[in-house]
């Protein structure tokens, strides 16, 4: 069954509750800055972040892999530190991903940074930002949609403005293809 069995419902209806905070549907694209903003937490860029110089040029060139944004406690709130280098699409993944952890409210836990990148020391709610992002960025009702106008991945990335490989997991971890192929199957 896996860890996050149960929570993939509870993802889908807190997405959903979200999105209708802020007067969205499940087939409209949402915009993680504005959540963001919505939410009170600043976006700063690694040249705004207060790096040394010399750790933000790597964070930006070399080492740009190793790092896409973190979430920094500050008082009683926090703040994103995101890579500005990246391309739009992973940015926008990457801010629904940290904007899951907040309305997640989880709790900051040690960060680790390696050959693999920066991640948070528990898998766990590492998987429950990334489940909860993707409900964020594309809905199931939104998949389940697109499946039903038998919309190809890339025409799902363009609508919901997200990657590729966001839409095409989106797409298959939901089933939702699977699910609009049985009713049509039922129906004809």
């Amino acid at each position: 069954m896996g860890l996050l069995h149960g929570f993939k419902a509870k993802a889908k209806r807190l997405a959903l509750e979200v999105r209708k905070e802020i007067d969205l549907g499940p087939t409209e694209e949402i915009d993680p800055y504005a959540l963001a903003e919505e939410y009170g937490v600043d976006v700063l860029t690694l040249a705004e972040s207060g790096l040394p110089a010399e750790a933000a040029e790597y964070f930006t060139t070399d080492g740009s892999a190793k790092f896409s944004a973190a979430l920094v406690p500050f008082g009683a709130g926090c703040y994103v530190v995101e890579n500005h280098t990246h391309n739009l699409c992973r940015r926008r993944s990457t801010m629904a991903h940290e904007m899951a952890h907040v309305i997640l409210e989880h709790e900051f836990k040690l960060l680790i940074t390696d050959d693999k990148g920066c991640r948070s020391s528990s898998s766990v709610v590492e998987e429950e930002a990334a489940e909860f992002s993707g409900e964020l960025l594309v809905p199931w009702e939104g998949a389940r949609w697109a499946a039903f106008k038998r919309w190809t991945d890339d025409e799902v990335a363009n609508h919901f403005n997200v990657s590729i490989e966001m839409a095409r997991w989106r797409m298959n971890s939901t089933g939702v293809r699977r699910f609009a192929e049985r009713a049509r199957k039922r129906y004809r």
